[in-house]
């Protein structure tokens, strides 16, 4: 009787798991909007969506309004740029053991 019943809650689980599964896939695919096309531009390297072509429209849209750097404010502004000095840089292996540190007694795993 015990047999079945561990038999029963792995049938329970394989169900679950392939629900789930179908769940996930079923919700995944790949749908078209209302009102498009469908049509999809391809680079080379795969399928470009409507969404990335979207959004690259809306990127290239995008105008500056120039005038900003001809404003007496911003050319009034200054440069107080701090220039960092080059750091000396440390050793090739910061976990060698420091040559004349260190405990005496230990074995040296360096050939002689």
């Amino acid at each position: 009787m015990k047999k079945s019943t561990s038999h029963t809650g792995l049938i329970v689980v394989v169900i679950v798991v392939a629900l789930a599964a179908v769940g996930y896939f079923y919700t995944q695919g790949s749908s078209v909007p209302a009102g498009s096309t469908g049509l999809t531009a391809t680079n080379g390297s795969g399928d470009v969506g409507l969404a990335e072509i979207n959004l690259l429209n809306q990127i290239e849209s995008i105008r500056m309004d120039s005038s900003l750097f001809q404003n007496p404010t911003y050319l009034s502004l200054k440069d107080y740029t701090v220039e960092i000095p080059s750091q000396n840089v440390g050793r090739p292996n910061p976990f060698a053991p420091i040559p004349g540190v260190g405990n005496p007694n230990a074995i040296s795993t360096q050939k002689k």
